[in-house]
């Protein structure tokens, strides 16, 4: 016999595959309420469930529905249902006193904090795009090969040297300290028709890291097109408009996926130069619709090529999410990482992540999750 224990998780899974923000905490709250209310009673079941689950009264509707379906209620029976409604506490804002202000700021900070965290993948998800303007990036640096004189780095053995050999008192121990450029950044975005959903949240990525790293920006499809001086002069920080033009320059938008042609066109002429010792982020879901042998070629070279190789997955943060395509097989076998970029947050941590120096083992630390992929068989090509 199913308890209600069982019942109520499957009711927290069917909400989540509703788009309803029934998140394991909110389950486990609901688990705690029913031990308090009578388990017989679906009206006291079901509006602790409204209560912790639903957040804009268009949930309503939703959660009922896959309320009935758990626990088998007929229409008949949901007629008699009071119709307990949920109330939302929503702060009464007041721009007259200091405390309503204070208020509105909070509540705006609450607003965009949870935007933060909406898949940007959904139809709802464009009003947090806009938070992808504010991402904060640290350039990489690198080694400048040169070193100034300083109070603390590694001992000066050429000075201590050159003192002892004049004859001279050493009344401290000279130091060097090693000086440091900006190491170049070169982003890489697939424009293909599976990368539909994320096209804007793509395109202002690049918008963000070209202003604020000078990185170099391409797009791929069927091929190469670099787009780091439409971006700049578009503007496509300003909106989707922004977008939109860049768009107009890129014929193969919404088309096929050759990553390991267009890949392969980054080995070739001065587009050879700009990839070597750069920090090298490709963003794709990995459906390669080409040979993943050229593929596979291609993320070597430029594994070996540039100093750090990301691999971006805008899909690999959608919970319950299996990276099985041949593609993504290939990236995590030569990427020094695969991140997550489905929300704001992690976007953040991508663009986090570019300034992250290597570690001693070359590899920075990730999700095991973003970073096993099972091998695909010969032929096969699936996805989630």
């Amino acid at each position: 016999m199913t308890s209600l224990t069982d019942m109520l998780i499957r009711l927290g899974a069917g909400l989540r595959a509703a788009g309803l923000p029934a998140d394991p905490e909110a389950v486990r709250s609901l688990i705690r309420a029913a031990a308090m209310l009578d388990p017989l009673d679906p009206h006291q079941i079901r509006a602790a469930s409204r209560a912790l689950t639903c957040t804009q009264r268009g949930h309503l509707p939703i959660h009922d529905a896959v309320f009935d379906s758990t626990f088998g209620l007929s229409q008949a029976r949901r007629s008699e249902d009071p119709g307990i409604e949920v109330v939302i506490p929503r702060p009464e804002v007041s721009i007259d006193s200091a405390g309503g202000a204070e208020m509105s700021e909070i509540t705006e900070a609450s607003r965009a904090e949870h935007l933060r965290h909406v898949d940007l993948g959904l139809e709802d998800g464009g009003e947090a795009v806009a938070l992808i303007d504010g991402l904060v990036f640290r350039p990489p640096r690198g080694a400048a090969h040169r070193s100034r004189p300083g109070h603390t780095g590694v001992v000066d053995t050429r000075r201590v040297l050159r003192q002892l050999i004049r004859s001279e008192e050493i009344s401290s121990i000279p130091r060097r300290r090693n000086l440091y450029r900006r190491r170049p950044v070169t982003l890489v975005a697939d424009v293909s028709a599976s990368m539909t959903a994320w096209r804007e949240s793509v395109l202002r990525f690049l918008g963000r890291g070209a202003e604020a790293l000078g990185a170099r920006c391409f797009t791929a499809g069927t091929r190469l097109t670099r787009v780091d001086g439409a971006i700049t002069a578009s503007g496509l920080r300003s909106g989707r408009d922004g977008a939109t033009a860049v768009l107009g320059e890129v014929l193969d938008a919404g088309g096929g996926t050759r990553l390991g042609d267009s890949l392969f066109e980054l080995l070739t002429g001065r587009t050879k130069d700009l990839v070597r010792g750069s920090v090298l982020v490709v963003i794709s879901d990995g459906w390669e619709h080409g040979d993943c042998a050229e593929l596979e070629r291609a993320c070597a070279r430029l594994a070996r090529l540039s100093h750090r190789f990301l691999w971006v997955n805008p899909r690999a943060g959608r919970p319950g999410f299996q990276p099985r395509t041949r593609g993504l097989a290939v990236a995590a076998g030569h990427a020094e990482a695969v991140l997550p970029a489905t929300t704001v947050a992690q976007w953040q941590t991508v663009a986090r992540t570019i300034a992250v120096r290597a570690t001693a083992h070359g590899r920075v630390t990730t999700p095991a999750s973003a970073l096993t992929v099972p091998t695909a068989r010969a032929g096969q090509e699936v996805w989630a």
